[in-house]
């Protein structure tokens, strides 16, 4: 797997505020997306992990008539339970409109706690550190 992940994110119509462009709150969401999608590609199935920690820098706006943005991830640091990712919003013209570092638990779903990664995902997101 390469050290960068991305993934494109449809612009909604309901994203867009008052003001004319993406509202900041939705900008978690293209995120939690692009997330979502690198958990599924490295590990398969349903992404089992919670959000620890969230920062975000929000750098421009974004305009529904854009459509579409990407969010790139990059991997940070792997702990027992916990990954560190570094995440970029970007514009079709590859503007920075957010940069966040988000800290994830790997979740177990039936015993509702933190679980470490199994040595096969370790092996996996070893392997994406970089960037």
């Amino acid at each position: 797997m390469d050290a960068m992940f991305e993934h494109a994110v449809n612009v909604r119509w309901r994203d867009v505020d008052a003001l004319g462009h993406v509202n900041h709150a939705v900008f978690l969401t293209y995120l939690e997306e692009g997330r979502d999608a690198f958990f599924a590609q490295t590990f398969g199935g349903e992404p089992d992990y919670v959000v620890a920690r969230i920062e975000v820098d929000l750098r421009a706006e974004v305009r529904y008539p854009e459509r579409r943005v990407t969010v790139r991830l990059e991997v940070e640091r792997l702990g027992t339970t916990s990954l560190t990712t570094r995440e970029t919003i970007l514009t079709p013209a590859r503007e920075v409109a957010a940069e966040a570092r988000v800290v994830t638990v790997r979740w177990d779903r039936r015993a509702r706690k933190p679980v470490p990664f199994s040595e096969a995902e370790r092996a996996r997101l070893t392997a994406t550190l970089g960037g």
